[in-house]
């Protein structure tokens, strides 16, 4: 069920009706009863799909898990049996993750799938429908276990409570990721929130219709450019495939920050307030910078329980580059099962390296040349250069072949055509004019909200809060009027998957 889909907007208006005329204190379990039906219905033939007995058993094996560890010291011998439950829970956890994503990658990299073998061609066929959303549930839970094994938060013993942690349904499939600290309370106080207010509405409902219109209006449009361009990238030279780039830039982000966008709004009209997972990142002025912004809490998350469990920064230097390498290629393999992932996490991190090893040279050399590092020329600088070097790796991100990627690459940089800029050659590669003339001004309101967001650090609906009332209907009308007039409809582009909702 598709966040922009006709049939979560009758989903999603049912459960908010009925969670609005119900007493308050068993509202929360009409969200989990609702959070169940949207992940396990599948068909009235067959109301119960096969994927969602492995979330189910994730949280049973999690909370049990949780639980039985809670009540084991963490300090003298027991100790051993709490870190054996936990190892249990991560095995049983990780190993679900790795039997579903990852099975068919490592089969294909110790036995390739052709093999010639007298003359005859034999193929190894392994495909696994991976359960939706898996890796973002199985972050959630993992996250609590080891939440509970520090003793940063206890173990919850009511199962309901958990399960609804564990499979909120704006959450479960794109994430954010939760944690336990900061959603469970929420759940268990929520009774007393008053979720019928003016502000509270707004905030949500702005949301909404701004994710609605970021991946509508600009995802889905200019994702037409980059699966044209990308699969006929030999006919294109190098301002085409760059353009193309760039607009995968885009969509990725557009595509990424409106499902969140979502989530949070639904989860906002519910009372209830989940991370925000965005927060201008093109804007950033380094790689580092970028990965606070992008993603945030996947970042949070390899930050909390891998980066700093490796030993973080509180160690030599060579130690530490290596644990953020280390990181960077753990969020590459969450992300797909494919060396492309890896080769793109892999690219990150060397980023952040090369920043950490150049920071003192390039601070002493802005000294040297009294370079005016709070100027508008500056900071647009860095800007940009971050920028390329994302735009670089999305390129392996998006292309599965790590020889094609190097090849449109390659073509971008021999083989000029600066022409196509001045003959309307642009107008050839998947939009027209008056499209092109739509995404250029949705884009400057993408832009201009972004700038808000960085200059604020509040998500979109916290702005809209802060306008007086006839600015926020406005802004909730015209975004409403764009994406009913611009949105990407018809049998092509009817509810286009979000592109994470793979991971």
């Amino acid at each position: 069920m598709l966040f922009n889909s006709l049939q979560f907007l009758l989903f999603f208006v049912v459960v908010i009706v009925v969670f609005y005329v119900l007493p308050p204190r068993v509202r929360v379990w009409w969200i989990l009863i609702a959070s169940l039906f949207f992940y396990c219905y599948e068909s009235p033939e067959k109301p119960i799909s096969d994927q969602s007995k492995y979330l189910l058993l994730a949280i049973a094996v999690s909370w049990i898990t949780g639980l039985i560890m809670d009540v084991i010291p963490s300090e003298g011998r027991l100790k051993i049996l709490r870190t054996a439950l936990l190892i249990e829970g991560l095995v049983t956890d990780f190993g679900m993750l790795c039997y579903f994503k990852y099975t068919k990658f490592i089969i294909e990299l110790i036995n390739p799938s052709i093999v010639e073998k007298g003359g005859e061609a034999i193929s190894t066929d392994f495909n696994l429908l991976m359960p939706l959303g898996i890796s973002f549930f199985i972050f959630t839970s993992t996250g609590y276990l080891f939440d509970v094994y520090r003793g940063k938060t206890r173990a919850e013993k009511n199962p309901l409570y958990y399960a609804l942690f564990t499979c909120f349904f704006p959450c479960i499939m794109s994430g954010p990721i939760e944690r336990a600290d900061h959603l469970i309370p929420q759940l268990k106080k929520l009774h007393e929130v008053k979720v019928i207010s003016a502000d509270r509405m707004a905030n949500g409902v702005s949301l909404l219709v701004w994710g609605l219109f970021a991946k509508m209006v600009i995802a889905d449009r200019i994702a037409m450019i980059v699966d044209n361009v990308y699969a006929h990238y030999y006919l294109y030279g190098s301002v085409e495939l760059i353009f193309a780039s760039v607009c995968y830039s885009i969509q990725i982000y557009c595509d990424f920050m409106s499902y969140s966008s979502i989530a949070l709004g639904c989860a906002k009209l519910m009372g209830i307030d989940v991370f925000d997972n965005f927060n201008a990142p093109y804007l950033s002025q380094s790689v580092q910078e970028f990965w606070r912004r992008w993603h945030i809490s996947l970042s949070s998350w390899l930050k909390d329980y891998v980066y700093i469990p490796l030993g973080g920064s509180r160690c030599s230097k060579l130690r530490k580059y290596l644990n953020v390498m280390i990181t960077f290629l753990v969020s590459g393999i969450w992300h797909g099962a494919g060396l492309n992932f890896i080769i793109w996490g892999g690219i990150h991190g060397i980023f952040q390296v090369i920043d950490g090893m150049t920071s003192p040279l390039r601070k002493k050399f802005n000294e040297l040349t009294h370079a005016k590092t709070d100027s508008f020329g500056y900071r647009f600088g860095r800007g940009l250069v971050t920028f390329i070097c994302v735009d670089i790796a999305w390129v392996y991100f998006r292309i599965t072949d790590f020889h094609l990627a190097n090849e449109i690459l390659r073509r971008m940089i021999s083989k000029p055509d600066l022409w196509v800029l001045f003959n309307d050659g642009l107008y050839t590669l998947g939009l027209n004019r008056k499209e092109f003339n739509v995404l250029f001004i949705a884009l400057i309101i993408l832009v201009v909200m972004d700038i808000a967001r960085k200059k604020t650090e509040k998500s979109v609906g916290d702005i809209m809060v802060a306008q007086p009332w006839w600015f926020r209907w406005a802004f909730i009308i015209i975004m409403l009027f764009a994406v009913l007039t611009f949105g990407i409809y018809g049998p092509a582009f009817d509810a286009a998957n979000f592109i994470y909702l793979q991971f």
